[in-house]
């Protein structure tokens, strides 16, 4: 009995080691387990981590790059307006510049922002006393000019024309043309009431209001709206070249 008794405790310490054994067993593979999916987490993090500083960079990059393009569209445009100020098409009585066709096509080609930007700077360095405004004029003088309101009107009836077609959002001609007659209307107004108040308001003219509609807007009406015309036909072919986000 007393043999028996010791040949069963024996083989229970045998079983309890090979249970202990095998949980042992088991801890380790659950360890390594958890070691191996740790890492690969933390390889996984690494490489998320890389991708979003690669998209970062390249994200800083392409603005950098579009800034400097708009910079420099901006001083082309700025150039050509100054051209278009100098050349002046006598046509009867009065003197057609290209002044409306550009600062239009300047507007919607590079958007409200630099496309008006652009116009503003225009005007700044006019009245900063450089010779860029018609007949090679400029200085703070020319805000008592009649003629100063229309290039008030460049800027904010380009403004206006360019915020229309971003809401609309078409690069087409029907686009681009109502656009640019709905920036004319503003243009007209601005300039025609501002001429208004330094005609009758600063100078005292005794001109009557109907030789001074003659004057200031109705022969311009039909070649600016053929200006319309030009600048929606332009913007249609030289949109798609333009990489530069307009809004």
């Amino acid at each position: 009995m007393g043999k028996k008794q010791s040949q069963d405790k024996t083989i229970e310490k045998e079983q309890s080691l090979g249970f202990s054994q095998e949980n042992s067993e088991k801890e380790m593979n659950i360890d390594t387990s958890k070691d191996s999916s740790t890492s690969f987490d933390s390889t996984d993090i690494q490489e998320n981590k890389s991708d979003s500083d690669m998209q970062m960079a390249r994200q800083s990059h392409d603005k950098r790059r579009e800034y400097l393009l708009a910079v420099a569209l901006m001083a082309i445009s700025i150039a050509m307006t100054v051209v278009g100020a100098y050349i002046s098409i006598p046509i009867g009585t009065i003197k057609i510049t290209l002044q409306f066709l550009v600062t239009n096509t300047v507007c919607l080609l590079l958007g409200k922002k630099w496309g008006g930007l652009a116009i503003w700077i225009y005007i700044l360095m006019g009245l900063l006393g450089l010779p860029i405004f018609s007949e090679f004029s400029g200085g703070i003088g020319y805000v008592l000019k009649p003629s100063f309101g229309f290039l008030i009107g460049f800027a904010v009836g380009g403004q206006v024309s360019a915020f229309i077609r971003e809401k609309v959002g078409k690069d087409t001609f029907a686009c681009y043309f109502v656009s640019s007659l709905i920036g004319l209307l503003v243009l007209d107004i601005i300039g025609t009431v501002y001429g208004a108040v330094i005609m009758y308001g600063y100078l005292h003219s005794s001109m009557s209001v109907w030789k001074f509609f003659v004057a200031f807007l109705l022969p311009f009406i039909p070649i600016d709206i053929l200006k319309c015309v030009i600048s929606s036909l332009i913007c249609t072919k030289v949109c798609k070249f333009v990489k530069i986000s307009r809004k």
